[in-house]
């Protein structure tokens, strides 16, 4: 199985990495449920990001750090999850990507 840092990587190397889909990632992994509250609460862990499109691992391993320590959990714990959940969630992020390209080609 891929590290949650590897599966980072790829997502960085799609450029993939913006708050909008770490969010989506982390839901996926059941670090956060998936009520508005909690959607919200992740999000504001993002505000001090330099860049909400391009998040950096450092910056999105504090952000994990933050979240185990509210959840009393591991960081061990939750970038397990994460990586778990990291190539189903790279998956779509390709389908996506192929079907928005498809649809430009006008297939």
């Amino acid at each position: 199985m891929d590290s949650m840092d590897d599966i980072f990587k790829n997502l960085e190397k799609q450029g993939k990495t913006d708050v909008e889909n770490l969010v989506q990632w982390m839901k996926d992994s059941k670090l956060i449920d998936t009520s508005k509250e909690q959607e919200s609460k992740a999000r504001k862990m993002f505000r001090d990001v330099q860049d909400v499109q391009r998040v950096e691992l450092q910056k999105f391993k504090e952000i994990i750090e933050k979240l185990a320590a509210e959840q009393k959990k591991t960081v061990d714990q939750l970038t397990k999850q994460l990586a778990a959940e990291g190539p189903k969630f790279v998956n779509a992020a390709m389908a996506g990507i192929n079907a928005f390209t498809d649809a430009l080609k006008g297939k």
